[in-house]
This record gives C-alpha cells, sequence and structure tokens, in this order.
C-alpha cells in the first residue's frame, strides 16, 4: 500500500467520514498542502506501529494545545480522539496537565474548544 492509500486509510480510522470530508475540502483548495498532508502525516507518521492511535491522538492532542491551536485543528482532533475511545475525562486531565507547560491561557481556551467539539461530537453520536 503506497502512503496515499495508507494516509487515507488512516483518516478514515481516526476521523471517519467527516476526516474523508475535510481533508477533501482542503484538497479542493490545495493539492499540495493535502497531498503532503495524507501521504506524510497520516501515510507515514500515523502508520508507525510504535505507538497506538490513543497514544498518537493524546500525543497530537497535547503538541495542538501547547502551540495554542486556535480551534479548526484542535476541534477536528478532540472529536477524532473521542472517536477512537479517549474518554472525555482523558482530555479533561490532558488539558489540566498542559497548564504546567502551556500556561492557563492556552489551556482555558483548549478547554472551551473541547466543550464545543465534546457537545457536537455527543449530539452526532446519540
Amino acid at each position: 500500500m503506497d502512503k496515499n492509500e495508507a494516509g487515507w486509510k488512516q483518516i478514515e480510522e481516526l476521523a471517519g467520514e467527516r476526516g474523508i470530508q475535510s481533508m477533501k475540502a482542503a484538497e479542493e483548495f490545495s493539492p499540495r498542502l493535502a497531498r503532503l498532508a495524507v501521504e506524510f502525516g497520516y501515510g507515514d507518521v500515523y502508520a508507525s506501529d510504535a505507538l497506538t492511535l490513543k497514544q498518537r491522538s493524546l500525543i497530537t492532542l497535547s503538541s495542538l494545545i501547547t502551540q495554542g491551536d486556535p480551534g479548526t485543528g484542535l476541534s477536528y482532533h478532540f472529536r477524532a480522539a473521542l472517536r477512537i475511545g479517549v474518554t472525555k475525562e482523558e482530555i479533561l486531565e490532558l488539558i489540566n496537565h498542559c497548564t504546567a507547560y502551556a500556561g492557563f491561557p492556552k489551556c482555558i481556551n483548549a478547554l472551551f474548544i473541547f466543550k464545543e467539539a465534546y457537545e457536537t461530537y455527543e449530539e452526532e453520536n446519540k
């Protein structure tokens, strides 16, 4: 399986149809950036067996929180984490843990992004 095919498979496993549609929207606007994300981000980095998908998800969330992601990526990855079995409590604890490294402003921002993402996830999965 080539990296493009592996990447699309990872996106589907991680984020389902919503993830596929998000990446297709990115691909329509910037085919090159989408290809890089699919082939490298998902087809290479996420495809390794050294970490579980749940571990990768927690690492990704931690990185996005500490960078102060303004919402789009963080919201996407919060919903993906919930989809693959990371619990609300685990995500809240991750946000709490990040305050020691990223500070309260970034983590409070992440908390409100998570609240919205969680409510959306719950509504879609009733």
